[in-house]
Parts: structure tokens; sequence; C-alpha cells
């Protein structure tokens, strides 16, 4: 990677108690000298072939951990991130920006999350939409964490992550809204990438009789 001008390298050595420990390399540029942002590099190499998932990815950096990777694999994520920063790809244009009143998405939602191999529910509770900001709290099987985002027209996307399992899953859905309902896709970082539909918790009235 050292040798795209601008490109710097550093490896973080794990440290804890924890049995998933694993080494990380984090690179880092100026996304105006390179040509190309972190989060696009990322979204490049998840989309082409041969599919690689970065641990991570920012504005001026992505980061690699080789928890997954069987021997020999290190080459080939090591050409394919030097491609991606040497020349970078053409990357779509952004979407033009929603019209619109921003949709109301306030309030509690049951999610299902479906991964390439089954799918699991978690519940979204959107507490604050301040115009097209977005406050709440996301809950998952086995813990719960605070959640942030936008809305604008019929768009959302928001934020959220929480530690589990000694380790920490970080969340990032973007989808529309329609018909009372949401869906779209979510990153997971390291964990690739999962399809989401949401729907509003139906509050059902109950009582004892005596």
């Amino acid at each position: 990677m050292k040798r795209v001008d601008g490109v710097t390298t550093e490896v973080r050595q794990p440290s804890g108690d924890l049995s998933n420990r694993t080494p990380q390399l984090n690179i880092r540029w100026d996304p105006a000298k390179v040509g190309i942002t972190g989060t696009d590099v990322a979204k490049h190499l998840l989309d082409t072939d041969p599919r690689i998932v970065v641990a991570g990815s920012q504005n001026g950096s992505v980061s690699i951990v080789p928890y997954q990777m069987s021997p020999g694999d290190e080459k080939v994520v090591a050409d394919r991130l030097y491609a991606a920063l040497s020349k970078p790809p053409k990357m779509p244009a952004p979407p033009t920006p929603p019209s619109g009143p921003a949709a109301n998405v306030a309030g509690q939602w049951e999610v299902k999350l479906d991964f390439v191999h089954g799918s699991v529910s978690h519940s979204l509770l959107l507490e604050q939409q301040d115009g097209g900001k977005l406050v709440g709290t996301h809950h998952g099987e086995f813990a719960s964490g605070d959640l942030n985002g936008t809305v604008a027209g019929n768009t959302v996307q928001f934020n959220s992550g929480y530690g589990t399992l000694g380790t920490r899953v970080n969340y990032a859905f973007t989808g529309k809204v329609e018909g009372g309902k949401m869906s779209g896709t979510v990153g997971l970082g390291e964990y690739g990438e999962a399809r989401w539909t949401a729907e509003r918790h139906q509050y059902r009235s109950g009582g004892r009789r005596g």
C-alpha cells in the first residue's frame, strides 16, 4: 500500500483477554489526493470479484483483519487494494436527494434482517424525529445500543452499534419508507451486508376477565 503516493499504514496489535483477538491493518490517505474515499473502496471491494469485506471504512481509510483469511488470501487482498488506490475506479454518481416532506417514522418497529444464510428479528425504537433527524434505540438479540440518523422524503439512513459476545457490531441502515413499511440494506462492517424489512409494532389491547 505504501507504493501509492500519500498512503500510510499502521498495524495495531490486539490487547485484552478476548479469545478472538486479531491484529488490524489500518490504511489511511487523503481522498482529495488519491481520488477515492474509504467508503467507496469498501463498496468497490464488496461489489466486485473476488468479493472482499473490509473490517471498517471511513472517508479516508479502510481497515483489514485476517480473522477469517486463509494462507494466500493476503496476496489477493493486497492486489485488490493496490489496484483500487493506484487507479481508483469510477464510482456511480450519488443519488439525487429526495424531495418532499420527511416521512413520519417515529415509533417502534419490528425488524427482520435477512442474511445469505438465515435471518434474525430485531426491533427499533425511533424515539425522536426532529425534522430530518432521528434518535432512538436499536434492540438486537442479546444487547441494545443507541441509534441516530436522518430521514429525507421517503429515504432513511441511520447507524447503530453495541457490544455483544465479546465484540462490537456496527450497523449502517439505508432504505425507503413505502406503504407504512421500511426496507433496504444494512452494512455490517467486516460481517458483510444484509437485507432488512421493518413494520410498525402493532399494539394490542388486553385485559383480564373477572
